[in-house]
């Protein structure tokens, strides 16, 4: 499992590397073509790019300070050096969006003409670049917490884009720059939007909540339903970090199964993994006539 886990990350390595390349190069190009147009809406999609470049490059780093040994001191490795990387992107997000509101309102004060010609140009190939990076990350982003936070990047700033050609076009029949102040709104409403659910997915793993795909009730019934079983308690499920769940549950078994009990924990183990993905479970079992405190 642990190798497997290895080269998992090292697939998504491979992949976050060169969305990275892909995602500088395509912030310069917007950058200038922001600046030569004078539109906002542009500017601040070249900086979600700019996010995007950020976001995988702690994403890259998270994978490597991951793969750091155990230790004593950090019995579970450095795996959540990668929800750390996570909410970080959450927090450039959240910041991000704040800039460009307030560069809206400056601008809203001082209006200039916008080149709607030349934002239609440097949107549309910004556009191209987005959908061969969402397409690199689409897969991994459903099982890693971190490659999540730059596929979010990527989709975002791929819909905000096709919100910058669709001003362009209309700038190109209507000069207003009005409306390309309202794309930037739209595209920071975006952005705000994503770091906030980012942030809050990788505060309910710092809180050891239950995963999102884990319900507790089915794994008390499943637990429940085993022959040897008469009672489960204190059992808790969290994330160590994304694709790796933890478990640990109280059993208490009929005193008619207590020479096998290894019987029943490999049975446990196997459960828990092939119907939860759980692979690390503490089970601690007791016997019959133990006396328990279920609330303690």
């Amino acid at each position: 499992m642990e190798t497997d886990l290895k080269m998992a990350h090292h697939h998504m390595e491979e992949k976050l590397g060169a969305v990275f390349f892909i995602a500088i190069g395509i912030f310069v190009l917007e950058l200038v073509g922001g600046l030569l147009s004078h539109s906002l809406a542009l500017l601040s999609d070249s900086f979600h790019i700019m996010l995007d470049f950020v976001a995988v490059g702690v994403s890259i780093f998270a994978f490597r300070i991951a793969r750091k040994p155990h230790s004593l001191q950090l019995s579970f490795g450095f795996h959540r050096a990668e929800i750390i990387a996570a909410f970080i992107n959450g927090i450039l997000l959240v910041a991000v969006s704040i800039l460009i509101f307030y560069e809206v309102y400056n601008r809203f004060f001082n209006p200039s003409p916008v080149n709607s010609l030349l934002v239609i140009i440097f949107a549309t190939v910004g556009l191209g670049a987005n959908v061969v990076m969402a397409h690199m990350l689409h897969k991994d982003s459903k099982s890693n917490l971190n490659v999540k936070g730059s596929y979010t990047h990527v989709i975002g700033d791929l819909v905000s884009t096709v919100g910058v050609i669709a001003g362009g076009v209309v700038m190109y029949f209507i000069p207003n720059p009005a409306i390309d102040l309202l794309i930037s709104i739209g595209i920071g409403g975006m952005i705000i939007r994503s770091g906030i659910i980012l942030c809050r997915e990788c505060l309910h793993i710092f809180m050891e909540g239950t995963p999102r795909e884990i319900k507790i009730n089915e794994i008390l019934e499943e637990l429940g339903s085993l022959d040897e079983v008469i009672e489960v308690h204190d059992l808790h499920v969290w994330s160590i970090t994304s694709n790796m769940l933890a478990m640990s549950v109280h059993i208490k078994i009929k005193d008619e199964f207590a020479n096998k009990r290894k019987t029943l924990l490999d049975k446990i183990n196997k459960t828990m993994d092939e119907k939860f993905g759980i692979d690390h479970c503490t089970i601690q079992i007791e016997d019959e006539h133990d006396l328990i405190n279920p609330h303690k």
